[in-house]
């Protein structure tokens, strides 16, 4: 099975939503803030299933 180009993908993807969910909270933009909680919610789920099912 192992690791391929999309698993890596999905985790570079999850570490860039959750630097923007950073940078949205600084601004103080409260509605990219929770779309991106919930993206990143998304995001975890999803690499949860890929890398431990």
């Amino acid at each position: 099975m192992g690791i391929n180009l999309f698993d890596i993908l999905m985790l570079i993807f999850t570490v860039f939503i959750f630097f923007g969910i950073i940078r949205s909270a600084k601004a103080k933009n409260r509605f990219a803030v929770g779309f991106g909680v919930v993206s990143l919610a998304v995001f975890l789920l999803s690499d949860f299933l890929i890398f431990y099912l």
